[in-house]
């Protein structure tokens, strides 16, 4: 009987360790399952599962009941077509404007297309530098009006080959039917782009961008990003993120600059009192601009199509990362801790963007000559994050990547690379077909 409970023990015992050791095996596997899957999830716990034609308008995903309530609410603020008013003098749309509502522009939360009135010109005296405005026109071109009034210019555009690349051309024409020559006066065609993420992209601390600042490109890697300060709608010195040139501080700035650039649509200066910084009546309350902020900022980050276990996916990131592109498209940020996010699941998220949200250097192929408000060099611009990029064509049944919608597919957006990303659109040239294949399947199923 001693015996048989010894054996007993010691058969327990070994059990005990085997399940143990299962279990240290198991939970290994389990973490190593949630790396492959951490790249896949963009925005960690904000990333939305929908990649259907709709996936750029999905609230993100750990929204409390209240916060998804609050941006179901805003939704059609977004959408509003706005109209002129008879409030006081030029209420409401215009006189001048570029679009009559967000998504006139952001159609479907995505990009713009060149050609289809949801695009606009920067522009500015062609003397160099491109920082000074047009007379009579400033550094936005507003080509559209309401009844009684002219545009400051009509814009006709064309496309034009440039090698196996195209770009495009544009004739402006002011009322008076004098043509803005492109030696005198200097034009940036500007698509809307993407909405997708932009909560987490502002929620990363700002301590984090400047880490990848290396103006002097002291670690002589040939890639020297540049964060650029701007002022905020209250003139606070900050860091600027959004937009092609990351001339916006805030969400909340860059939908004040919409209303008042692209539509012609004042905004008040605060909750309290419903006026402008002239003392002057407001075109829309607080509560609007408030909402459609809030709308922009709880928005997803559509998951990636396929886990990084996925073999040509895999490969196609390896790819990525031999080139180099992560020096400036950086996989991984974190956002930070804020008690006053306007939703908690936006803080201490691990996410997968592809940006480091400063600006480069471009190449002169790029080098459209504004240099938007002297805050930013002709040739530089901010590295567009890429997640959601191979939902392009589902979302907007058309494919326009750049500034100006100028690349027709993500291999010509490379090919347009120059500057500091030179060096890495050589090495992409140079790669076998079958490496090519790997990193632009990786690339489109993001």
């Amino acid at each position: 009987i001693l015996i048989t409970t010894m054996k007993i023990k010691s058969l327990i015992i070994v059990m005990l360790t085997l399940i143990a050791l299962l279990g240290s095996i198991f939970s290994g596997n389990l973490k190593a399952k949630k790396n492959i899957d951490d790249i896949h999830l963009a925005g960690g716990a904000m990333t939305t599962f929908n990649r259907s034609f709709s996936a750029f308008e999905i609230p993100a995903e750990g929204l409390s009941d209240e916060e998804l309530k609050h941006h179901n609410e805003t939704d059609p603020l977004f959408g509003r077509s706005h109209i002129p008013l008879n409030d006081h003098k030029n209420a409401g749309l215009g006189p001048l404007l570029n679009a009559n509502s967000c998504a006139a522009c952001h159609v479907l939360n995505g990009r713009g297309r060149p050609v289809h009135g949801e695009s606009l010109f920067r522009v500015s005296l062609n003397k160099g530098k491109g920082d000074e405005p047009v007379p009579g026109i400033g550094f936005q071109l507003q080509d559209r009006a309401i009844y009684g009034h002219e545009p400051e210019a009509t814009v006709v555009r064309k496309w034009i080959e440039e090698g196996n690349l195209v770009k495009l051309d544009s004739i402006i024409k002011t009322p008076d039917g004098e043509i803005l020559q492109k030696e005198k006066v200097a034009r940036s065609l500007r698509i809307a782009p993407p909405l997708i993420g932009l909560g987490l992209l502002e929620a990363i601390p700002e301590r984090d961008i400047l880490m990848n600042e290396d103006i002097e490109d002291k670690n002589n890697d040939g890639i020297s990003g540049k964060a650029v300060r701007v002022k905020d709608e209250n003139g606070i010195d900050r860091l600027g993120r959004f937009g092609w040139k990351a001339t916006s501080a805030s969400l909340h700035q860059q939908t004040v600059d919409a209303y008042n650039e692209d539509m012609g649509i004042t905004t008040p200066i605060g909750p309290q009192l419903n006026r402008t910084r002239e003392n002057d009546p407001a075109d829309i309350s607080w509560e609007e601009l408030d909402g459609v902020t809030y709308y922009s900022q709880t928005l997803g980050a559509p998951a990636s199509a396929n886990k990084l276990n996925t073999k040509i996916v895999s490969s196609g990131f390896k790819v990525f990362n031999q080139l180099r592109c992560a020096s400036c498209h950086i996989p991984k940020q974190n956002t930070g801790f804020n008690p006053k996010a306007v939703a908690s699941v936006i803080n201490n998220q691990e996410i997968w963007p592809y940006t480091d949200l400063l600006v480069h250097d471009m190449g002169e192929g790029l080098d459209d000559g504004v240099a938007e408000h002297g805050l930013t060099k002709t040739f530089e611009w901010r590295t567009p994050p890429l997640w959601g990029l191979g939902l392009t064509k589902r979302v907007n049944h058309y494919v326009g990547f750049l500034h100006d919608g100028r690349a027709r597919n993500i291999e010509e957006a490379i090919l347009w690379h120059g500057g500091e990303a030179e060096a890495s659109k050589n090495k992409y040239i140079s790669l076998s077909k079958n490496k090519k294949a790997q990193l632009l399947a990786w690339l489109n199923q993001l």
